[in-house]
């Protein structure tokens, strides 16, 4: 099955650290990220979020950056289990997902083809202006995939993170 409208859409790459100042120090010192907008707290609870197909209960802090036209995000876990607690404990810090951002229009589309394709949700969350579906591509990618769905307010909201506007 052939999603084109996936591969023109990819936008982020995300790591998933135990110290996320730590990792907002070396993307802004060393690499020149002029800086992060940080989500902190951001928890299942707040958000709808699930994992594995049940309520969640995770907490994690959350911050976005742009390098050039690459969404760069750094996430740290709090309290809770989630794909990120188990990535973090298996593999330490490192890349843990990358992402797509589509219009919310698009996006059940997404999700019907990425599960229809073998690739599972394993958790998911919403926020007012956005909703994100995350597969499990480890083990035809290595890491796994990110499914954004936008309104145009988190449209909105993306070109002034890009801008540096917030």
């Amino acid at each position: 099955m052939k999603a084109p409208i996936l591969a023109s859409k990819f936008c982020q790459i995300a790591w998933v650290v135990k110290d996320i100042s730590v990792a907002e120090k070396f993307f802004t010192e060393t690499m020149g990220v002029d800086r992060f907008l940080r989500m902190e707290n951001l928890s299942a609870k707040d958000t709808e979020g699930s994992y594995l197909g049940k309520p969640g209960d995770w907490v994690c802090h959350l911050y976005i950056a742009y390098a050039g036209d690459t969404q760069i995000e750094l996430i740290q876990p709090v309290s809770g289990t989630s794909m990120f607690d188990e990535f973090l404990g298996k593999h330490g810090d490192a890349v843990q997902h990358v992402a797509y951002w589509l219009d919310d229009s698009e996006y059940e589309a997404a999700v019907q083809h990425m599960e229809a394709s073998g690739y599972p949700l394993i958790q998911d969350f919403k926020l007012p202006i956005l909703r994100v579906g995350y597969f499990d591509t480890r083990a035809a990618i290595g890491v796994v995939t990110e499914i954004i769905g936008s309104s145009e307010e988190g449209h909105e909201f993306r070109r002034n993170l890009k801008a540096g506007n917030f």
